[in-house]
């Protein structure tokens, strides 16, 4: 059985540190003896009488620096964008994946992987630079149905077990996430009309809140786990929402239509505080905003945006 030597970097990275977990756990099943060593041991590999291997961010790890001012490391391949990496093979057989940054890093760590599996064993020698092309790449999800459900309308469907079971299995959506982190994805979009209505409470608007306590509870539960799950694999969770959609309790209580076609002061004050508190709720979660379906008219759309959503974002990340 051969050993590896993996070094655990000083980083307390999320994302580095699942990658090298990744390539532990792949080194495991492929019989190598693993054992970890510290970074601080790393500065002195020659000692370690095989294969080693270190993961980092090149932009805040004191062994990459050190190794670059050595000329140890030299770089063959040109990094450039974010997200990228490069693995070079130092005497003694000591692979450094150098990351542009966290993801990068992590991404190198599943290159090595690859490498392993191609050639059937550590290649003798690698060096390599990659880096993705496109800035956000991933799949759209609609939390929405094939048909309406009257008295809601268009895209309206609270977000519950009944509608999409498949929403609340971690075990499917780590295969999900771990078949876009295989394919370097690093975005998740999620489509809803009205989605803040299963995500939060507005003490203000009580009736704005279309699921039950237990539901709404089970759906803080799933979104905060599954943006930590993204997160820790480069994967940056977007939440998409139409507009001018407003809950269908909260709309019957004010005499208002579900879906709005102009611009209401009263549903924007509405609208303004599901922001602000969807964001202090979330603040990992990005915002994608699609000014139509309901609303009309160009400059109608523009005053929302510039009127309603922007300075609800502005105060909900203060």
């Amino acid at each position: 059985m051969s050993k590896v030597y993996l070094v655990k970097p000083n980083s307390e990275n999320k994302r580095i540190a699942f990658g090298i977990e990744k390539l532990a756990d792949f080194l495991k099943e492929d019989n190598f003896d693993v054992e970890y060593i510290t970074e601080e041991d790393a500065y002195d590999y020659r000692k370690f009488d095989g294969i080693k291997v270190y993961a980092g961010n090149r932009n805040d790890s004191g062994l990459i620096k050190k190794l670059e001012e050595t000329k140890e490391l030299l770089y063959h391949d040109k990094v450039d964008g974010q997200e990228g990496f490069y693995i070079a093979t130092l005497p003694t057989q000591f692979f450094v994946i150098s990351g542009v940054d966290a993801t990068g890093t992590l991404y190198g760590c599943l290159e090595l992987i690859e490498q392993i599996k191609k050639s059937g064993a550590f290649p003798h020698e690698l060096f390599m630079a990659d880096a993705p092309k496109l800035k956000l790449r991933g799949p759209v999800i609609g939390l929405q149905l094939t048909k309406i459900e009257p008295p809601r309308k268009t895209y309206e469907y609270p977000i519950t077990p009944s509608r999409f079971p498949w929403f609340y299995d971690k075990k499917h959506w780590e295969e999900m996430m771990d078949m876009m982190l295989k394919n370097r994805c690093n975005v998740l979009y999620l489509w809803s009309g009205h989605p803040f209505s299963s995500l939060i409470k507005l003490k203000k608007y009580p009736e704005a809140l279309e699921v039950t306590e237990e539901e709404f509870a089970m759906n803080k539960e799933i979104f905060d786990w599954l943006t930590e799950e993204c997160d820790k694999r480069g994967i940056w969770v977007v939440l998409k929402f139409y507009n001018i959609h407003i809950p269908y309790p909260f709309a019957i209580k004010h005499g208002l239509d579900p879906l709005q076609s102009s611009i209401d002061p009263f549903v924007a004050e509405y609208t303004k505080e599901c922001i602000v508190e969807f964001i202090k709720s979330f603040p990992h979660i990005g915002l994608m905003v699609c000014l139509g379906e309901a609303l009309r008219g160009t400059q109608n759309k523009t005053d929302w945006f510039l009127e309603t959503i922007l300075p609800a974002v502005k105060e909900g990340v203060k």
